[in-house]
């Protein structure tokens, strides 16, 4: 029963969700107690779009293993009653929905979870061998449909409502404190208006309910309506919120984890064909690896209250991770060139350099400083000489592409590149290389033409353990530019091995 002032906006609103002609036909069709078949096929087929709707139903995933069906009366057939009644209602409701202003009501994420919880309702049913699995769809097909309705009658406090309540379950209790009863009640009553039946009703009515233990078949019936609900929920906030879901819904259902999974994966396939039915967008898919070791680690810690903990403090470092991996790109990537830059460097030749050494496999470091770069941006101003570093920068990736290296920019105008797996011959060779194409390759185009760009070059070596750690090699090698600066520019040095390097013996790159 509704509040009378909730009943009093409700009947004064003139954009309700409502039904066509054809479909409120359909309903009542349906309700005969001697249901003529071929008079809802009659009454179908009076409108188009409808009929071509059924006809892609009952040809879609769902029923595979059928001959496709070629007329009306066999899509009615093979879909059912409650198949056909379930899919002219959502199809009707979709359309007007969408063409009414709902403002700041999410209508694409609304009938996503409902055609998510349509789909599993009817799964749990079959699962419970229960005979009433189409009208357990078309109740959680309509589960929510309360809530156009409040938005339609009172839409200025609604909105409010609903933009502060966050999730589905706050939104419930919101509901409950504004107005008397949840949408669930407002639901049923819209239902009532278009002449569904009493169990229909009650099973809409009914949504929020706790579930029912050691139910009868009627209360397991509702249990469908109630557990879909919250699993649609689940399925569209991700793995970790689906697994919880899981997890409350398992024993009710005298189903195993792996079960369950079996069947929302099955589901997830046959989610496509039934979403462009209704012209919604197809959710993010799950991934079922992730969805069976979220549930794994549920199963460990079960009740109510850690289950909460669980799920609160998963969702606060999932943000967490999130922040840290964009945080993490942003500081280990140079703005300007695209390449490592001397964190991330300085972590990969820590890595690399250990590797090394258990391997016993050779590993070189080149380090390269752009020759005179503080004349280029002192006569050509450093728009051209950020031109000079963006194109030098891609010279060098193109150089490292695909092989076993790794490129950055270390600070100003300094490069470094960790070669691994390669000896010193091999270093020398990639240093002559690409001392070859910076001679041919311009790095700006003035007005006065092409602007080509030497670099010096140090290279260092780690075998047959020459250093005993990476900071003495990356020293090496930055000893050996800044020996190539001294001897005149555009050349290539190799550090002799592991010669004594004392702290400040050579100048710090980023003050040269």
């Amino acid at each position: 029963m509704l509040p009378d002032t909730l009943s009093q906006s409700l009947e004064r609103c003139s954009t309700l969700p409502s039904l066509p002609t054809v479909v409120m036909r359909v309903i009542e069709l349906a309700r005969a107690p001697d249901v003529n078949t071929q008079e809802i096929v009659t009454t179908l087929g009076s409108d188009p779009a409808l009929s071509a709707r059924l006809l892609s139903l009952a040809n879609t995933v769902i029923y595979a293993g059928y001959r496709p069906a070629e007329d009306l009366s066999q899509a009615v057939h093979r879909v059912g009653l409650e198949g056909t009644l379930s899919m002219a209602l959502g199809c009707s409701l979709v359309f007007t929905a969408t063409e009414h202003d709902a403002q700041t009501l999410d209508l694409e994420r609304y009938w996503q979870r409902s055609l998510i919880g349509a789909l599993i309702a009817r799964s749990l049913a079959e699962s419970l061998s229960l005979p009433d699995s189409g009208a357990l769809f078309t109740a959680a097909l309509l589960q929510d449909i309360g809530i156009l309705a409040l938005h339609a009658s009172v839409p200025a406090r609604y909105r409010a409502l609903h933009a502060e309540a966050g999730d589905h379950r706050r939104l419930v209790e919101a509901e409950r404190q504004a107005f008397g009863v949840d949408h669930a009640m407002v639901g049923a009553w819209l239902a009532e208006r278009w002449g569904l039946s009493q169990r229909m009703r009650d099973w809409i009515a009914g949504s929020h309910d706790p579930l029912i233990e050691d139910a009868g078949p009627a209360a397991r019936a509702a249990n469908c309506i109630i557990a879909a609900g919250g699993i649609a929920d689940g399925w569209l906030q991700g793995e970790s919120a689906l697994s919880l879901e899981m997890a409350a819904v398992e024993a009710c259902f005298s189903l195993d984890t792996e079960s369950l999974i079996e069947r929302l994966m099955g589901l997830q396939e046959q989610l496509p064909g039934v979403a462009n039915l209704y012209d919604v967008a197809v959710p993010e898919r799950l991934d079922p690896q992730q969805l069976m070791l979220e549930a794994k680690m549920l199963l460990a810690e079960r009740n109510a209250q850690l289950q909460q903990d669980l799920l609160r403090q998963r969702q606060e470092l999932e943000a967490l991770r999130r922040e840290h991996a964009e945080l993490a790109q942003q500081a280990r990537r140079d703005a300007l060139t695209g390449l490592a830059n001397r964190l991330q460097l300085e972590e990969a030749l820590a890595g690399a350099f250990d590797d090394a050494q258990r391997a016993e496999r050779p590993l070189s470091l080149v380090f390269i400083d752009l020759d005179r770069f503080k004349a280029v941006n002192d006569q050509y101003g450093h728009a051209v000489g950020d031109e000079v570093l963006r194109r030098f920068g891609a010279l060098l990736a193109e150089l490292t592409q695909g092989n076993e290296a790794q490129a950055g920019r270390y600070g100003g105008e300094e490069f470094v590149v960790l070669l691994g797996g390669c000896d010193t011959h091999g270093a020398q060779a990639f240093a002559e290389r690409l001392r070859a194409r910076l001679a041919v390759t311009p790095l700006a185009n003035l007005e006065s033409g092409p602007l080509f760009v030497t670099a010096s070059y140090g290279i260092a070596t780690q075998q047959w353990h020459a250093f005993s750690d990476a900071s003495e090699l990356l020293r090496a090698a930055d000893a050996g530019m800044y020996q190539s600066k001294q001897s005149g520019c555009d050349r290539v040095t190799v550090h002799p091995g592991r010669a004594p390097l004392a702290v400040g013996d050579g100048v710090d790159p980023l003050q040269r």
